[in-house]
This record gives C-alpha cells, sequence and structure tokens, in this order.
C-alpha cells in the first residue's frame, strides 16, 4: 500500500515531540542565540522574493530569527502536529511573518516533493541528529539540486560525539510553578533521556514527564565526511564549531 503524506508525517522521527512540545521552548533560549550572526551573515542581502527554508522548523522560535534576519520568504517544514501548532499560532500573530512564511507539513527527505524548485539558502537547525545517513544523504542531495548560485546553508552540529557523563539541569519560573528539565546520560540502551518536572511554589510535585532519546550526535568532522565528497564546502562560523556554513564548491552548482 502506497503511504500518504499524512503517514509519512507520523512516522517521522520527531513524533516524540508531540509530548515534549510542551516544554521545548522553555530551554532552547541560548542555542537560539547562538545562531542569529551566522543567521545575519547567510541571507542578510538576500532579496524579497528569494526563498529560505528551514528544515525541522519546530516551534517558530528560530523562523521568527531567521524572518528578522533577512527580507526573503520563508518556507518552514515541521512534522510535529504540536510543534507545528505553536509555529502557526506564533505566524497568525504576526502580519509580516504571516505574509512571508509558509508552513509545510512533513519530514525531510520527503517534504521535498512540496518545496520550491530554486531557492537561495536553507536552515538545518537541531534537527540533523534526527535524520539517519541515508534519509540525510537524500536530504542534501535534494538541497544541491535546488540551491541558487552564491546560495548558502546554516546548520547546527554537535562540538562533541562523546555521550553526556552527567545529567545537566536547567530551570524556569513562570507564574507560581517552577519548571526542571534534566538531560540524563546514556543509559543501558546507549541512548540519552531527558525528563521534566513542574513544581508549584511550595516545591510540590505537580507533573513528570520522561522522554527517551532519539539523537544521534553529529561533530563538524563527521558531516565534513558525508558532504565534502557530494560537493559542498563546509565552513565553521563560530568559535564553539557548532554553526557551521555550507556552500556548493565552484563547478559543483545546479
Amino acid at each position: 500500500m502506497t503511504k500518504t503524506a499524512s503517514d509519512r508525517v507520523a512516522e517521522a522521527p520527531t513524533a516524540g515531540y508531540d509530548r515534549l512540545g510542551e516544554f521545548h521552548d522553555l530551554f532552547v533560549a541560548a542555542a537560539r542565540r547562538r545562531l542569529r550572526p551566522a543567521l545575519a551573515a547567510a541571507f542578510g542581502g538576500l532579496r524579497p522574493d528569494a526563498v529560505v527554508l528551514d528544515l525541522g522548523a519546530g516551534t517558530g522560535l528560530g523562523v521568527r530569527q531567521l524572518a528578522q534576519a533577512t527580507r526573503a520568504r520563508v518556507v518552514a517544514v515541521e512534522p510535529s502536529v504540536t510543534m507545528r501548532a505553536v509555529l502557526l499560532a506564533r505566524l497568525a500573530d504576526d502580519p509580516e511573518l504571516t505574509s512571508r512564511v509558509t508552513v509545510v507539513a512533513g519530514s525531510v527527505p520527503d517534504a521535498f516533493d512540496e518545496l520550491p524548485e530554486e531557492v537561495a539558502g536553507f536552515v538545518c537547525a537541531h534537527m540533523l541528529g534526527h535524520v539517519s545517513p541515508a534519509d540525510r544523504a537524500l536530504t542534501f542531495s535534494a538541497l544541491a539540486a535546488r540551491l541558487a548560485g552564491g546560495g548558502v546553508g546554516v546548520v547546527t552540529v554537535n562540538a562533541t560525539a562523546e555521550p553526556r557523563s552527567e545529567a545537566v539541569v536547567e530551570e524556569r519560573r513562570i507564574g507560581e510553578h517552577r519548571y526542571i528539565a534534566r538531560y540524563l546520560p546514556a543509559g543501558a540502551d546507549g541512548r540519552p533521556s531527558s525528563e521534566y518536572e513542574v513544581r508549584d511554589a511550595d516545591g510540590r510535585l505537580l507533573r513528570a514527564e520522561r522522554f527517551p532519546g532519539h539523537w544521534t550526535p553529529i561533530t563538524p568532522e563527521g558531516l565534513r565526511a558525508e558532504l565534502v565528497p557530494a560537493g559542498w564546502r563546509v565552513t565553521t562560523h563560530d568559535h564553539a564549531a557548532t554553526v557551521l556554513m555550507l556552500s556548493r564548491e565552484p563547478g559543483r552548482g545546479r
């Protein structure tokens, strides 16, 4: 039986975000701030009729950043229905974004069937670890076929592939409630996990959620090994080497 587009969306590896989405935006501000200079450098000079893809757009925090950095139109691709609902709500509250951003329900590489045939750039932020090596190859092949001359991509990677050795804890207070995130070391299955708690002003536990990890770390060296043979130029943008700029080598364009 042929699978429909909605079937493919439901099977996407980021489907776990349908439950985790409640907590997602509370703990990503620092990671998003690191992207701002790269977005401005890559897309700040684009014309209003250019198109930039945001692959794995999540709740739209990155879409909003991207729209602030460029005059170009944005096509945002997101598989998770929860994340997409927040993304659309963000757009609906901002007339300027509503006029410039199109949302596609899907995951790469299948979503390319619905994407423009030529784009001026793309963003893959905090999403490549959810994509299998085979699907990454198909994704970057599709991007190579669509990327206009002089086009640039901005991607994020992990500083290291080494597993986390101890838990990382973050906390936010919203109203009378404390939201606590714990990013845990790998368990017996070799994968890390995360857990979230909501506590009241007296510290009483109101709710707790735990999510298995489905992320495979990708380092700058690992991504270069995948992309350079396929004709991509990979350069580092920030001092932590976790934001990379991609472009096509001369003679390897569309």
